[in-house]
């Protein structure tokens, strides 16, 4: 049986390959409609395939690939490309690739406007991410998941799912995935609720910390390894949900308090950044000189007298307003400079959130949106740039849509930025890569590659936190699953 279905599968791969562009076919001058929509982009050069389905209706259906002296045909309304096949036609690039379509009605053929694909620079090979379901209340499948974007192999790292006994009450929540200057010996996520704590890998050694102590609001949150010494910055957030019934943003996370934190791996020891009482400080990252930290802060709005603070703060939500600062930092001293408002949101009712410094240390991307600092529920949400040594910001606008824009991470190289969007269908978040571009302007983004092009539409789930690495994680599933079930948490000085 499985000798005849692999003659099977390799007689249709045969027949797939030898399909001939038809010899006489009209030409009405539109491109083709594929989904998704790969036409005319800039990739990486390690990409895996890009995939896509035929929209139009047709009777049969050739696509051809062209690169330097090669030439590839395929048959079907459903174009998979073999990898090796791929990878030869993107080291000749840029790949020209047109449809051709057969009429149901008149049998005529139609050979649409061919399309480029351009290959550049290489993208770190692999991105994680977190894998969650549409629920707000439930989490017993919430998976860190790791893929190798030159190829289509893609694995859980992470799944509380293995670990949560939701039966006896004992349900878990995983999030927050941090790696140290895009490689995976230096990593940590937390778990929330049942076995929780903040796991970190870090000199070959795995261990389970409590970050939380009477000073501070909560654990350890959204994270941030400084680049050049074992120090990890974080902020302190009691967050809490609010739905609406009318409102197109459905959800709206926000925080009652939060503050920042420096955790000192080596003295095993939590320091105070900021907690000012009247500013809701969160999402800080490094400069790559690890010299200044960047972080997001808004005025807490007045809790009065005799008030209960959530359900206020929550009736609120639309004044709180983030704005982006920076403080600077003497990595050996440990000591931290006055705070410095970088971009002002809240001066033209707006709010900042989610700052990244690229590489080289000269552009922070962050997003915008009309108010709070949980932009992926926001459909207002864009992406912004702000130019450090000029100090200006614009919207983005090559790369952004008409619906949310949210979470972002820069390439190692600074070339490419991917980013999560809602642009699909408006309720899942999907990764899509951009090429930056010298003169700081960026292609045209597109979708990650799926071995199905029709994979993002079937599976209901959102990709959220995309971080970029070199290496892939070392750590199996089933070894940290082992470890999160029957570790020690240590406690912090402070």
């Amino acid at each position: 049986m499985k000798t005849r279905t692999l003659i099977m599968t390799l007689a249709a791969c045969l027949l797939a390959s030898c399909a001939k562009v038809p010899a006489e076919f009209q030409e009405p001058g539109n491109a083709i409609q594929i989904m998704p929509d790969y036409k005319d982009v800039t990739v990486p050069s390690n990409i895996a395939p890009l995939n896509f389905y035929i929209m139009s209706d047709a009777a049969r259906y050739v696509t051809q690939f062209k690169a330097g002296s090669q030439s590839y045909t395929r048959r079907g309304r459903t174009v998979a490309i073999p990898l090796r096949r791929w990878r030869s036609m993107l080291s000749d690039g840029p790949i020209s690739v047109q449809v051709f379509a057969k009429s149901p009605e008149d049998g005529k053929w139609v050979g649409y406007r061919s399309f480029s694909i351009t290959p550049s620079s290489e993208i770190d090979r692999y991105v994680s991410y977190r894998q969650i379901p549409p629920s707000y209340q439930q989490y017993e499948d919430i998976r860190l998941r790791q893929r190798d974007m030159s190829s289509f192999h893609d694995r859980a790292f992470y799944s509380n799912a293995m670990v949560h006994r939701p039966a006896d009450g004992q349900g878990q929540c995983v999030n927050c995935h941090s790696f140290k200057n895009y490689g995976t010996d230096d990593m940590q996520f937390h778990t929330r609720q049942y076995k929780g704590g903040t796991i970190i890998y870090h000199d070959g050694k795995l261990r389970m910390v409590n970050i939380k102590n009477p000073a501070t609001s909560s654990f350890g949150v959204y994270p941030a390894w400084h680049p050049t010494h074992d120090l990890i910055a974080y902020s302190t957030n009691s967050t809490m949900q609010a739905f609406h019934t009318v409102n197109d943003n459905h959800i709206e996370v926000f925080d009652s308090e939060s503050d920042l934190i420096l955790y000192d791996l080596k003295a095993n020891r939590v320091s105070i950044v900021s907690n000012d009482p009247d500013q809701l400080e969160c999402f800080p990252t490094w400069s790559p000189d690890g010299k200044m930290l960047y972080y997001v802060s808004a005025k807490c709005p007045k809790v009065p007298e005799g008030a209960d603070r959530t359900e206020y703060l929550a009736s609120v939500y639309e004044q709180v307003r983030y704005d982006i600062f920076r403080k600077s930092f003497d990595p050996e001293t440990k000591t931290w400079g006055p705070a410095e408002k970088v971009f002002d949101a809240s001066s033209q009712n707006r709010s900042a959130t989610l700052p990244r410094i690229s590489p080289d240390g000269k552009r922070l991307m962050f997003t915008l949106g009309e108010w709070g600092v949980f932009h992926i529920w926001h459909k207002d949400a864009d992406l912004y740039m702000m130019d450090l040594e000029t100090m200006q910001a614009r919207a983005i606008a090559e790369i952004n849509s008409q619906d949310t824009e949210s979470y972002h991470s820069w390439s190692s190289n600074g070339e490419w930025v991917i980013f999560g969007s809602r642009r699909e269908d408006g309720g899942f978040t999907r990764l899509f890569i951009t090429h930056a571009n010298q003169d700081g302007t960026f292609s045209k983004p597109f979708t990650l590659p799926q071995r199905d092009p029709w994979s993002n539409t079937h599976m209901l789930t959102s990709y959220s936190v995309p971080e970029l690495t070199g290496a892939p994680v070392r750590l199996s599933a089933r070894k940290l699953t082992r470890f999160v079930r029957h570790a020690d948490v240590e406690s912090v000085t402070f």
